[in-house]
């Protein structure tokens, strides 16, 4: 499922915050990576951080796709020196990192966000009138 915006990619670097709806289909990682690519570089974000700006969204976005199975929002906010990723979707089960096994193919999602950025953590939101059932998993790396 493609992204409920319009903008291309060099309309989405237009200002230090980028914010993306999307469905849980099976490609939606691979695709949210090749729109953040332009992005990033438009931000002047490049190499090692870029990679792990690249890897830590991915693996945000495919815990949402293989496990919450909801739509989601992804938002990406630069500031100085920091770059800021909050993916909200609609399942309340919070995120728990698996421990590691070198055998398994997958997994160590969670553990990979841990290693790379300088914070993470999650919301569980209540699901009132106002407020959607669901999570928002956000990470900060430096930039």
């Amino acid at each position: 499922m493609t992204s409920t915006g319009t903008a291309a990619a060099q309309d989405d670097a237009a200002d230090d915050h980028v914010c993306w709806s999307y469905g849980p289909a099976p490609d939606v990682p691979a695709g949210v990576r090749r729109r953040l690519g332009p992005v990033l570089r438009a931000w002047c974000v490049e190499g090692e951080t870029a990679e792990d700006v690249l890897l830590v969204v991915t693996e945000l976005v495919a815990n949402v796709v293989d496990h919450a199975g909801t739509p989601f929002e992804i938002e990406l906010h630069r500031a100085p020196g920091r770059l800021y990723v909050a993916v909200r979707d609609q399942c309340p089960t919070p995120p728990e990192p698996r421990g590691m096994n070198p055998h398994a193919s997958r997994g160590r999602g969670l553990l990979v966000v841990q290693a790379v950025c300088r914070d993470w953590g999650y919301e569980v939101h209540g699901g009132s009138d106002a407020d959607q059932p669901g999570k928002t998993i956000h990470a900060e790396l430096a930039a």
